[in-house]
């Protein structure tokens, strides 16, 4: 049986059978049902945010509201004093996201993002929030100290200590009575060079508040620098009992005492170090900084043994398998080959160490993966003197690391001895060389 033909003469809508068989007037009840009703939905979706809760609480369920500011920075606190800064700052972030001008938020959340800068290379971005955040409310709140204050760090991370030293100073005037002002002001002076001027603010702020987080590690930074090693030490340990949680001041004490040790020949400090990062690795077991850390410190042991070169070679080696982004675990494992004269291990490694950190800022880089590959690559024969002379002119296109310079020229003088006058040897400047004229 075959489908009818359609008459297209003839309209559903026309004869007003769509509705019915016969088209009839307006009814005004159903106008009325229908206005009402309509009515009735707009009230409803007006008013949502507060009929929602008690619908729900009739029925026994509750509502899922999104959490306020204050919420967001208990959460924000909670995770800090916990020591996980990568959950402080989410939580703070959404906290000023909400009140961008509340000054507590922000203060927690540019200082978390600082903090959080310190723990991984990687985490270069996020002293430039720090500065995203504090700058608008510190336009807008000249006269609050402690807006002012925490700009001033955020300006210092930032490589801007002329214009921290400033707000910092601003901060002073306006509240001489806060630690964060002195102690933040120590560090925009410290890497002005100007040591005690340094020194005494650093002294002012842990006289204002003797366990204050930063004072405390500016004031062993500016200690360390004037030679009162002891007292330095001293008040990284105090630092790090602000927070005990918090891993970066481990980072700075054990560095501290690392130095020391080298500085005296001082087995005792080594051990202080060491004992730094196992505090470290105690709560979290596979932080990759903590590991690279001890490889870098076995190997830097004045009396280095074998032992210590496998400790070292260990730790890098677990360092790299647990984190094989994190870049400094494979410049350190680099070197650990390199003083092994594992010399194709070393450039292989050192070339992973290059690839990552390829995309970085030049000032966030670091030069050694560069001078050290090549420097394994001359040692591996002349055939790779090429790739070893094209390394070493990259990095001087971009370092102003003096060491780097001596190292990467060494290079670029090897191989030109390699192959009489084939190479031009740059002079030790910092910028890209040109390619040598061809000899004829």
């Amino acid at each position: 049986m075959g489908y009818g033909r359609i008459r297209r003469n003839v309209s559903v809508l026309a004869d007003g059978t769509m509705f019915g068989r016969r088209r009839r007037g307006v009814n005004p009840w159903k106008v009325g049902f229908y206005s009402l009703a309509f009515g009735v939905i707009g009230l409803v979706l007006w008013q949502f945010n507060n009929i929602q809760p008690r619908m729900l609480a009739m029925v026994g369920a509750a509502s899922t509201a999104t959490p306020g500011s204050v919420e967001y920075a208990k959460r924000g606190e909670a995770a800090y004093l916990q020591g996980d800064l990568t959950n402080a700052v989410l939580n703070f972030r959404l906290a000023a996201q909400q009140q961008p001008n509340n000054i507590a938020i922000v203060y927690e959340l540019v200082r978390s993002l600082i903090y959080n800068s310190y723990g991984d290379v990687r985490n270069f971005k996020d002293a430039e929030e720090a500065l995203t955040w504090s700058q608008p409310i510190a336009e807008s709140l000249p006269n609050d100290a402690r807006v002012q204050a925490i700009y001033c760090y955020a300006l210092v991370v930032n490589d801007k200590p002329e214009d921290g030293v400033r707000a910092c100073l601003r901060a002073i005037d306006l509240d001489p009575n806060l630690a964060d002002s002195y102690a933040f002001l120590s560090i925009g002076y410290y890497d002005l060079g100007r040591y005690s001027a340094a020194l005494e603010e650093a002294q002012k702020a842990v006289q204002l508040d003797v366990a204050n987080l930063d004072g405390n590690l500016a004031y062993a930074r500016a200690l360390y620098f004037s030679g009162r090693f002891d007292a330095a030490l001293q008040h990284f340990t105090q630092a790090a009992k602000a927070n005990p949680a918090l891993e970066f001041p481990y980072y700075e004490l054990a560095f501290l005492a690392r130095r020391i040790a080298i500085d005296r020949n001082d087995e005792s400090k080594f051990l202080i170090a060491v004992g730094a990062y196992q505090e470290v690795l105690k709560r979290n077991p596979n932080n990759v900084k903590a590991l690279t850390r001890m490889c870098q410190a076995y190997l830097e042991k004045s009396s280095r043994s074998v032992e210590d070169i496998r400790e070292a070679r260990y730790y890098c080696e677990t360092a790299t398998e647990t984190d094989p982004t994190y870049s400094p675990a494979f410049r350190w494992l680099g070197e650990v080959y390199h003083r092994s004269r594992n010399y194709e291990d070393a450039t292989a490694t050192l070339g992973r160490c290059m690839e990552l950190e390829k995309n970085f800022p030049p000032e966030r880089r670091d030069p050694t993966c560069w001078f050290l590959r090549a420097a394994g690559l001359f040692v591996l024969g002349d055939r790779y003197c090429d790739e070893a002379v094209e390394i070493s002119k990259d990095v001087l296109s971009w370092t102003t690391d003096e060491l780097s310079i001596v190292e990467a020229n060494k290079v670029i003088n090897k191989c030109a001895d390699a192959y009489a006058g084939t190479y031009k040897t740059p002079t030790p400047i910092p910028t890209a060389t040109l390619p040598p004229p061809p000899i004829l």
